[in-house]
């Protein structure tokens, strides 16, 4: 049995940690001073792991788009 493995693209995960760290400053410096720096930092870090969720969600299966069970 040959199994299709799927390999995940390398900028995808790049983008995933460097935006999950950037998120984590942000969210320390928050909770640390409040300042609306560290919120955009927390918006930026969010924005820059979107693409990867983005790109799972795009793999998954999709429910109701089979057609062989009836129409109506």
């Amino acid at each position: 049995m040959n199994k299709q493995k799927r390999k995940w693209p390398i900028l995808l995960l790049v983008l995933d940690l460097l935006g999950a760290i950037i998120a984590a400053l942000g969210l320390i410096e928050y909770l640390d001073t409040g300042s609306l720096n560290a919120v955009l930092l927390l918006i930026v870090g969010l924005l820059l792991m979107l693409p990867l969720i983005l790109h799972i969600l795009k793999l998954m299966p999709r429910k109701g788009t089979d057609k062989s069970k009836g129409e109506h």
